[in-house]
């Protein structure tokens, strides 16, 4: 591959397979919830856009045979991104942890943008700080995780005068799309945190 090999795959078409299912799979999750048509309890489409485009990001970064002029270009969409979700986080007025989410995905963008870049030998604390970002950003997404199984995430369902019919409603909501991507975006972050911290 073109640029900063990010594949940990050392030869043998295995662990990129694993990678690419991986990545591609977190993608499919995020835009499925973007896609929904069930109201899930803790939906915010800023940050599964922001999650699916992430891994979107990294299948591309491990495809076999996609060009360096490729990489570039979508190294300064995503670095684009980055200061749209950083600025949404700090700019406007939502709650803590819709902030939380953005800055986090505004973070992984940016480090996304620089393992696109894939500059040439770069200074040792380089890869070592993004991926030091990166496992912050993995803090924040394993929280959210925590949220989301325990029902307490942001935009939950309430009740109201539903009643039982409200919460058939939630537990109508596929159990994948309300676990299975916060997991997705938890475990994409840390495999992108060590594949940097290895360069």
């Amino acid at each position: 591959m073109p640029g900063m090999d990010m594949s940990s795959g050392g030869g043998s078409a295995v662990p990129v397979l694993a990678e690419l299912a991986l990545f591609w799979t977190a993608t499919l999750v995020h835009v499925l919830r973007l896609l929904s048509p069930t109201r899930l309890p803790d939906t915010d489409r800023p940050t599964d856009a922001g999650h699916a485009l992430m891994g979107a990001g990294m299948t591309l970064m491990v495809f076999p045979g996609v060009s360096t002029t490729t990489l570039h270009v979508a190294a300064v969409a995503y670095a684009a991104m980055a200061v749209l979700y950083i600025a949404r986080a700090t700019l406007r007025r939502s709650p803590a942890q819709h902030r939380g989410q953005h800055a986090a995905i505004g973070a992984g963008q940016a480090a996304m943008a620089y393992m696109l870049a894939a500059p040439t030998h770069p200074p040792a604390w380089v890869p070592l700080s993004v991926a030091a970002v990166l496992a912050g950003c993995a803090v924040v997404h394993g929280r959210r995780l925590v949220d989301a199984r325990h029902g307490h995430g942001h935009g939950a369902v309430s009740l109201g005068s539903a009643g039982v019919a409200g919460m058939d409603g939630v537990a109508s909501a596929p159990r994948m799309l309300v676990i299975v991507p916060h997991i997705g975006a938890l475990v994409m972050t840390l495999v992108m945190a060590v594949m940097v911290g290895n360069v």
